[in-house]
């Protein structure tokens, strides 16, 4: 295509690269004035992706990941060499998501660690929700809390297959041991979105219940997490028939 004003040729790749860098800025400039609010889904992942992917648009990449796994929560929380298998994406670039996913996690685990669970539980469960809710494997923590009801730390102790986790009272112990805690939430997530508690749930915390009590480090609450709830199996009416009997 020939410019009429100049008469010179026009190159077609300059300026579809004019155009991408042109739609990046005005992506992040509408970050900047309006933060997330003024973005769609999947303009947020799009703006994401810019930041390893240079030079080329991201929009349909962003789209494709915003189909395959609806919901940026479900990206992040992607493995990473899942990511990498996605044309476009890159080990780089899954990195990079992953990192993100990280820091979140990391930010929130800040904020609430040595704070009083009791005045922030709503907090703490956002916190185990975002941490734990999209894996996909089922993992097992527990939360040590100090004599004024404070978190001294969260410890993943356990991770195994969507149905099934190894789970060792006495390493929960040593651990508990070691933080000279003072009491012990356990926690563990369900990927398959279901929050019901099943028998080994229950056949668990009776057994750490027991050890708890014999080592006067009581436990407090067992927490189960889905992607889009937290239930205590404390608040259920079997606690205090077959736990705290």
């Amino acid at each position: 295509m020939t410019d009429e004003t100049t008469g010179l040729q026009e190159d077609p790749a300059a300026n579809q690269a004019g155009d991408t860098a042109g739609h990046r800025r005005r992506l992040l400039d509408r970050f900047t004035g309006s933060g997330l609010a003024s973005l769609h889904l999947h303009e947020i992942v799009e703006l994401l992706l810019t930041f390893t992917i240079p030079r080329r648009d991201t929009k349909p990449l962003a789209k494709e990941l915003v189909r395959r796994y609806r919901g940026l929560s479900a990206i992040l929380n992607a493995p990473a060499h899942e990511l990498a298998e996605v044309e476009g994406i890159g080990p780089r670039c899954a990195s990079h998501l992953a990192l993100v996913r990280e820091i979140m996690a990391y930010c929130l685990k800040e904020k609430y660690l040595r704070k009083s669970l009791i005045s922030h539980r709503r907090d703490i469960e956002e916190y185990l929700r975002t941490t734990f809710g999209h894996r996909r494997d089922e993992y097992v923590a527990a939360l040590f809390l100090g004599n004024r009801n404070e978190v001294i730390e969260t410890e993943i102790l356990a991770e195994g297959t969507v149905n099934q986790c190894a789970v060792f009272p006495r390493r929960i112990m040593e651990r508990a041991l070691r933080y000279s805690a003072t009491s012990i939430i356990v926690a563990h997530n369900h990927p398959g979105g279901g929050i019901k508690p099943s028998e080994a749930d229950w056949a668990l915390t009776e057994r750490l219940f027991a050890i708890c009590r014999l080592l006067e480090i009581p436990l407090l609450d067992h927490l189960i997490i889905s992607h889009q709830e937290v239930v205590s199996l404390k608040e259920l009416p079997r606690w205090k028939v077959s736990v705290a009997r």
